[in-house]
């Protein structure tokens, strides 16, 4: 850890710890925080871990695993700030996808500016790829619709972008946009039509005006939170208590 960075608690704000109230990840116990706790049983730590939230806490993880969307999705496309990755990714998280896909502009990228993130980065699967067409052309395959957003008068208003199949938005470089061959690449563009008199958003502005709407849109299709599997929804829910229970012994050791 580093010593100009303490360690926050999982989630909320920092504050004075109350003797009754619940240390660190709000619903691990004292115990758990202990490194001489006893040996996890048979069924794993997680499963140990789990047993030792309460109730209240053991709700809260699995109402965001449940409402987790894997078939929404972004792509980050050599941005130059990472102060925009940052914002995105924790925008991303924040609205319940499962997943983002990074071309880096620069090595580190994908994780930086953590006070930027508020540590969402760890909350979401973060794939990189080498180029933007290489991340369209996969998630293509994969099954996914994929568009960019884009300044020209030919894209989609982002509010008919299809919500009955995966979609996946690419962003592109702030001064550059996507490449045409991304574009190329591509399903289609989009846009976000503009009142004033500035030409464009910020890109983790305009990043959060169409994940939004999107990630309500596609929940409203399926009629239900999520859509992940069930086997794929206790792997996620084991990976949060482990790595919630990480989270509070590194606050305990930094005290």
């Amino acid at each position: 850890m580093s010593r100009r960075r303490p360690p926050r608690p999982w989630p909320g704000p920092v504050r004075p710890v109350d003797p009754a109230d619940l240390v660190g990840p709000r619903g691990l116990t004292e115990e758990v925080l202990r490194e001489d706790c006893c040996d996890a049983p048979e069924s794993g730590p997680a499963q140990f871990f789990w047993s030792l939230l309460t109730a209240e806490r053991r709700t809260r993880i699995q109402s965001v695993v449940d409402a987790r969307l894997q078939s929404v999705t972004v792509v980050l496309d050599r941005l130059l700030d990472p102060h925009n990755t940052a914002a995105i990714l924790r925008t991303a998280e924040g609205l319940g996808l499962s997943r983002a896909h990074v071309v880096a502009h620069a090595a580190g990228d994908a994780v930086a500016h953590r006070r930027v993130t508020q540590d969402a980065h760890k909350w979401i699967d973060v794939e990189t790829h080498p180029g933007g067409e290489t991340a369209a052309e996969k998630l293509r395959a994969d099954g996914y619709e994929v568009w960019a957003g884009n300044l020209d008068a030919g894209g989609r208003l982002y509010t008919a972008l299809p919500a009955d199949r995966p979609v996946a938005l690419l962003f592109g470089n702030e001064h550059e946009g996507p490449s045409p061959a991304t574009v190329r690449a591509c399903t289609g563009t989009f846009r976000i039509p503009m009142a004033g008199f500035t030409q464009s958003f910020n890109v983790s502005v305009a990043a959060g005006i169409a994940l939004a709407w999107l990630a309500d849109a596609r929940r409203r299709h399926l009629g239900q939170p999520g859509d992940l599997s069930g086997e794929a929804r206790v792997e996620l829910r084991d990976r949060y208590t482990l790595l919630a229970a990480r989270l509070a012994r590194r606050m305990k050791a930094g005290r």
